[in-house]
């Protein structure tokens, strides 16, 4: 199946050791020596529309990707890089009082 990166960004990535909705591919970073794509970038949520930041932005390998399919992307990976499910929890423990 051919899938442009316009295509691309209108699937969620699923976590299939989880369940839980990433996200969506908001860029890609490929190798421009060998053309190869090496990993998908979702961008952080925004914090209050974005007034407060926003988390961090969360990398998945693309050999970790385990299938491409109509509306979904599923991906099973060890952790993501940088940071994981937990970066949430971490910037929360920041901001508690």
């Amino acid at each position: 199946m051919l899938c442009t990166l316009s295509e691309l960004r209108q699937k969620e990535i699923v976590d299939t050791k989880t369940g839980t909705i990433l996200g969506r591919a908001d860029d890609i970073q490929f190798d421009s020596e060998t053309s190869n794509v090496l990993s998908m970038i979702i961008y952080g949520r925004p914090k209050l529309f974005g007034f407060l930041g926003r988390d961090s932005d969360l990398s998945v390998r693309f050999e970790d990707v385990s299938l491409i399919g109509k509306d979904a992307i599923l991906v099973t990976a060890a952790e993501f890089l940088p940071g994981g499910s937990d970066k949430t929890e971490k910037s929360e423990e920041k901001h508690r009082f």
